[in-house]
């Protein structure tokens, strides 16, 4: 699965120039904490999550020069940076983890 995610941030950040170690690093650590949102392990990971681990390692990577700075500004321009790049996906991870908990809790009893 990495290695997928991998080729896929690339193609999304063709035109800056890429350290792997890092970004293997960002891409365990989006997994890792996503896996821990999801309730997953890394090997029944949901494959429907990986596009959230793609935007998210972007997004790690673009801020990566910018880590603890919450907001800046220069003249009119300002920017802010959230500290929490899995965030914006709260209601798709709660949509997926409530659905799996729902179908957990059915059982079958016999007479």
């Amino acid at each position: 699965m990495i290695d997928r995610v991998k080729e896929r941030i690339k193609k999304r950040l063709s035109d800056e120039e890429i350290n792997d170690d890092v970004m293997d690093e960002i891409n365990q650590i989006v997994t890792d904490r996503l896996c821990l949102r999801l309730g997953v392990s890394e090997d029944a990971f949901p494959t429907l999550f990986e596009s959230i681990v793609v935007d998210a390692c972007v997004k790690a990577w673009r801020k990566c020069y910018y880590e603890g700075v919450s907001s800046e500004g220069v003249g009119s321009l300002s920017n802010t940076f959230i500290d929490d790049v899995l965030a914006e996906y709260a209601s798709e991870i709660d949509s997926w983890v409530n659905a799996n908990e729902s179908s957990k809790k059915r059982t079958v009893h016999f007479l």
